[in-house]
């Protein structure tokens, strides 16, 4: 016997194929009454009839312009037992109650939150764990229906996806595809607006599960300042001995992309221009710091970072709550192991980037001198290309490639093949996977971790091929088996395309005992298995290199390439205390952040056009308080113009304060001409005489016009003449711009040219 299920099933099933409800859902959905063809043509015919057309001779004429204008033939008689399906009543008691559960929220039901748990691990345990999103959306209505129909109200579970699938016919797309793209996504996540003096906003779980730690900071490109890395620290502190909490979320606001709406048809490129992390600064330095000082701050600020990541690390490894990370943006190789540490999972869009050799990413000013960053995740990539075992595995050598590659930015597709990432996913799903994940974190170790891979394995996609599989070969023949620089240097040689010849430019423009440090910190990362051990190395190396740096050019010399050994000697007591910084200490101490504000770069808007202003310039007040730059000169952080040098030195400023001083001569002794009429008593030095002056006034104003005429020839000059003079640009009296030595004058135009240029 069939159950009541079964006999709906029976009922409401129509034999039609997918093609065909798809052409139902085009003639359907068609807007005719804005189609000028259509009303053009109905109007032709019906113009000569007296009535208008009945709803069948209507159709008939719907049905003959679809066929021959859209090449789409649909049978009439099947396409009005389609609609008549759809038009069934609407008055069914049941729909209120529906439309209730549909709007419940279980996220704030603790009792809901409190048995999800033991929903998840059980389908954990019955091999469920990776599921498509259609699948895993479908076990949590169940969960949700079977909850709210024992301790909310009952309601039939089958009527209810009967209802459901009803309503997304009726409002569904014309395309019989459209399963594969109409749920694109919701957002961006629930993104809190910029706030640089709160930096993170965190967020406890209603009962048990995640932790949500949000930054957003974006204006600073979420920048990490010694109070910042503190309060992560806390927020990770609180997760460790939280017994509800079962994991760390993790997200950025990255910024808002300033690209406009793409055209279907153009090709896709992505503009780097969302932050996950600017980098780890440390504030400028004032004069009276001296070398030891910023040492010292320096040495603080690694041991901060290093502690962070630690506890991100153990808590993973010791208490089995992982830390999730969605990463959509770029991220600086001196804050790479906040972004893809190896602990915890890793979510990766397509805004997602690295680099090893960041010789043009525009980071964060100040950021901390730590030449020997990435090791950890280089020793990774090491690992991962002596451990693979796939169809096409990572070449050999390939951590030594990417220190050495100049400026090679990887992006989605190279950091999963690499394994610094462990899922892929549009940055449109953000919502989505926020939703998804906090609905899952609540179950309980040791199924968390499995929990929230399902949710995000429902929403991976594809990221393309990764372009390090390009150069495979020409990097394990060059970097496989090479065992100096100069070997590799050597194997490069044999090639004279392009790729050879920048990584040959880059290791030489390299200092020569650095390059080979670095060479021999990725070889000796291959006997080492921790963290923990690769950050002392990291910090041992950036210790030693800098007292290197700091010693003459005599006492550099003495010390040959022989002698590198001893830059690996440790520092025993300093490189203990790297992972035990006292952050709660350090706040009560820094109850203000404020490093970013000595900061140039932090300081500018996100998404400003930095061709508005010009970047030698800045908002500094003099010593009395009286602001240095005018009320209409543009705006520029970085430069002190209590200083007259920095006043001298903007073009804009100068020629001003010329003007100014020449109008005070003028004032001041200015005679009248040699053919105007002496006037007794009257005298002509003021210049509110001259403007009563009928004579005086007409010639000042012919002398105006003939110098707005000299401003046009020289715009037009501009013009012909090609100057890379922004539209933008502030107009600076006194200074002709087709003149190349007043571009040069320029900070900002001639470090455009140097760029354009390179």
């Amino acid at each position: 016997m069939a159950t009541a299920s079964e006999k709906y099933q029976q009922q409401t099933t129509l034999p039609f194929s997918s093609a065909e409800l798809g052409d139902f859902h085009r003639f359907h959905a068609h807007s005719w009454d804005t189609d000028d063809q259509f009303q053009a043509g109905l109007r032709t015919i019906t113009q000569t009839q007296a009535m208008d057309p009945s709803f069948s001779e209507l159709l008939k004429m719907k049905q003959y312009y679809f066929s021959t204008r859209m090449n789409v033939r649909v049978n009439l008689d099947d396409y009005l037992t389609w609609r008549k399906h759809l038009e069934q009543p609407s008055d069914d008691p049941n729909v209120p109650i529906f439309k209730r559960f549909d709007e419940y929220n279980f996220d704030t039901d603790r009792k809901f939150q409190q048995g999800l748990p033991s929903i998840i691990g059980q389908l954990i345990k019955d091999g469920k764990s990776t599921m498509d999103k259609a699948a895993l959306q479908k076990e949590m209505t169940k969960a949700k229906a079977f909850y709210y129909a024992r301790f909310i109200e009952l309601f039939d579970f089958p009527a209810y996806l009967a209802w459901k699938d009803m309503e997304k016919s009726l409002t569904g797309p014309a395309c019989p595809y459209a399963h594969l793209w109409q749920n694109k996504g919701k957002g961006s996540g629930n993104e809190l607006e910029d706030d640089a003096q709160k930096f993170l906003t965190v967020t406890q779980p209603l009962s048990t599960g995640a932790l949500q730690v949000h930054i957003h900071s974006p204006a600073t490109k979420n920048s990490f300042t010694g109070v910042r890395l503190a309060k992560m620290s806390q927020a990770i502190t609180e997760a460790k001995t939280e017994a509800s909490i079962t994991s760390v979320y993790l997200t950025v606001n990255s910024g808002k992309s300033t690209q406009n709406e793409r055209d279907p048809e153009s090709e896709i490129v992505t503009k780097d221009e969302k932050w996950f992390s600017g980098g780890v600064v440390v504030g400028a330095p004032s004069e009276s710091d001296e070398t030891r000082q910023e040492t010292t701050r320096v040495k603080e600020r690694l041991r901060q970072y290093y502690s962070l990541v630690d506890q991100m690390s153990t808590l993973t490894s010791d208490q089995d709550k992982p830390v999730v990370r969605i990463i959509d943006g770029i991220v600086s190789l001196s804050a790479a192991y906040l972004a893809f540490g190896a602990a915890g999972q890793r979510a990766i869009t397509e805004n997602a980037t690295l680099s090893f050799t960041p010789t043009s990413t525009q980071e964060s000013a100040n950021i901390i001198h730590n030449p020997f960053a990435g090791l950890y995740l280089l020793a990774q990539i090491q690992a991962n290309s002596n451990n693979d075992t796939s169809v096409r595995p990572l070449p050999k050598g390939v951590a030594h490639y990417l220190a050495t590659c100049p400026d090679y930015i990887l992006r989605g597709p190279d950091l999963r093949k690499l394994g610094l990432a462990d899922f892929f996913i549009s940055s449109s799903k953000k919502k989505d996977i926020d939703e998804a994940i906090v609905s899952v974190a609540g179950c309980p170790p040791p199924h968390t971790a499995q929990a929230i891979r399902m949710a995000l394995n429902a929403e991976v996609v594809y990221p393309g091929p990764a372009k390090i599989d390009v150069w495979r070969s020409e990097i394990q023949e060059c970097f496989g088996d090479a065992t100096s620089l100069k070997d590799i240097v050597s194997k490069l040689e044999k090639y004279s395309n392009n790729w050879s010849k920048s990584i040959r430019a880059y290791i030489e423009s390299l200092e020569p005992v650095y390059a080979e440090l670095l060479f021999k910190a990725i070889e000796k990362t291959a006997e080492l298995t921790s963290f923990k051990e690769c950050a002392q190395l990291e910090f041992r190396l950036a210790q030693r290199y800098k007292e290197f740096e700091a010693s003459t050019e005599e006492e550099k010399t003495k010390k040959a390439l022989a002698e590198l050994d001893d830059f690996f000697v440790p520092f025993e007591a300093e490189e203990a205390e790297l992972f035990n910084f006292d952050f709660d200490a350090y706040l009560k101490e820094h109850r203000e952040d404020k490093e970013l504000a000595d900061s140039a770069s932090t300081s500018t808007d996100a998404g400003k056009d930095a061709t508005q202003a010009c970047p030698y310039l800045a908002g500094k007040a003099t010593a009395n308080g009286d602001s240095a730059v005018p009320a209409d000169h543009p705006q520029i952080p970085g430069v002190d113009f209590s200083d007259p040098e920095a006043v001298k030195a903007c073009p804009y400023l100068s020629s001003k304060e010329n003007d100014s001083e020449d109008k005070k001569v003028v004032a001041a002794a200015l005679p009248p001409p040699s053919d105007h009429p002496s006037i007794p008593g009257v005298d002509f030095s003021d210049p509110e005489a001259m403007k009563a002056c009928p004579f005086l006034s007409a010639k000042k104003k012919r002398e105006a016009g003939a110098k707005e005429a000299a401003a046009k020839e020289a715009a037009a000059k501009v013009k012909e003449g090609g100057s890379s003079l922004p539209s933008d640009h502030p107009v600076i009296p006194g200074v002709d711009f087709s003149n190349p030595d007043a571009i040069k004058a320029c900070p900002f135009l001639s470090s455009q040219q140097q760029q354009q240029q390179a």
